[in-house]
């Protein structure tokens, strides 16, 4: 998926916060995002919030073990896409996208 690599950045690994500080990092990654699709003329500020909402409501239910697994295949070279959860985690990422007017990433004016 193309946009996986852009909105990537989004993933936090914040655990001992409270819950009040974990909404504002959650809505702090949306905000990230939306501003960068937008910068990156990937969609207009509705259809972004749309898309990095769902996207980081998905990535935000990866477990720190998941995490740690998927980098551990990394590291070795291997591919983690057969991975179960993160074949459930592809699916789910690419229902936030369907429906939605993308565009490819564009350089900043």
């Amino acid at each position: 998926m193309k946009l996986l690599p852009f909105v990537s950045f989004a993933l936090c690994s914040v655990f001992a916060m409270s819950q009040a500080n974990a909404v504002d990092i959650r809505q702090n990654n949306i905000n990230q995002c939306v501003n960068g699709a937008v910068k990156y003329k990937v969609a207009d500020q509705d259809t972004a919030t749309q898309l990095c909402t769902c996207t980081i409501n998905v990535r935000s239910k990866m477990t720190i073990g998941q995490m740690w697994e998927i980098e551990s295949y990394a590291q070795d070279k291997k591919d983690p896409s057969s991975l179960p959860y993160v074949k459930t985690m592809q699916r789910d990422l690419k229902q936030c996208t369907e429906g939605l007017d993308l565009k490819p990433p564009q350089k900043p004016a």
